[in-house]
């Protein structure tokens, strides 16, 4: 995906959000260093990963911070382990296991405090919210064909990876092998190995294996030969969230579902859907 007009401000609010985190006094300097990197690198024909990862290193570099979300990320998984149950039971009782399994994990993607949530409470009712919206985009029937043999599954962020064990559960009763792939340094609030071994989804896959390298999404430029090799030799490839999709869209990837909530008018404009919705699209 290239960025969109309206991109521009939403890494500027982001960063901003990320100084508050860290270190309010800051906050102006990295408006700046965050403008010098959009005037001279924020084109359309540029993806938008590349330059997302630009920013966030920039901005990480003048909060001298490896991890700004480190506490958000931890009462994410914490606040997502403690609905676990809940979820469990929505998934138990449903008829279509798949199709539930999904809506589940799509609907963790919300949980985002300091962003879109600000209180367990709001959470919840978001959650359900977005049980009850169903799947605006539902390619779950032809997804069933394509859940064979090796299945490569690329997380989004923390407390969302909780919920994607009930989906990998599923998964794991139409293929042979499941490889889990998270992020290989902190970046925003998307879980790294640490995190996936905190919650436990580690023992819900049959390997564990991270990206290696700085950066939003999947940049599979930077990425190392033999990772690009696992991604080209899946038999599938479910990536979840949009920084996934911005990064893969880009790409020669087949076969990939995507998973996600559209939480920004560019991205659904991409895909072809609305606004907030939830999607399960497969690219073939």
């Amino acid at each position: 995906m290239k960025p969109q007009p309206e991109c521009a401000a939403c890494v500027l609010r982001r960063a901003v959000f990320e100084a508050n985190l860290v270190d309010p006094s800051k906050a102006m300097e990295v408006v700046k260093g965050v403008l010098s990197i959009l005037c001279e690198k924020f084109d359309e024909n540029k993806p938008s990963i590349k330059v997302w990862t630009e920013v966030h290193k920039k901005v990480y570099e003048i909060l001298g911070t490896d991890d700004p979300y480190r506490e958000l990320k931890r009462r994410s998984n914490d606040i997502a382990l403690e609905m676990f149950p809940l979820a469990l039971e929505y998934y138990e009782k449903s008829e279509d296991k798949l199709r539930a399994a999904e809506l589940l994990a799509i609907a963790g993607n919300v949980l985002d405090f300091g962003v879109s949530i600000h209180s367990p409470e709001e959470f919840r009712v978001k959650f359900k919210k977005i049980l009850d919206e169903g799947l605006y985009h539902d390619d779950t029937d032809l997804l069933r064909k394509y859940l064979k043999g090796h299945v490569v599954y690329l997380t989004d962020n923390c407390g969302e990876i909780v919920f994607d064990k009930i989906l990998i559960r599923e998964i794991k009763k139409y293929v042979d092998k499941i490889t889990l792939l998270v992020r290989g340094k902190p970046i925003l609030s998307d879980a790294t190995r640490e995190d996936a071994v905190y919650v436990g989804i580690d023992k819900e896959v049959d390997e564990l294996r991270d990206t290696g390298i700085f950066a939003v999404g999947i940049d599979i430029d930077l990425i190392s030969e033999e990772l690009k090799e696992l991604l080209y030799s899946a038999d599938l490839i479910i990536a979840k969230g949009m920084g996934n999709y911005e990064s893969l869209s880009e790409t020669d990837l087949r076969p990939v579902a995507y998973l996600l909530r559209t939480k920004c008018e560019p991205v659904a404009r991409d895909i072809g859907v609305p606004k907030d919705v939830n999607i399960v699209k497969l690219y073939l």
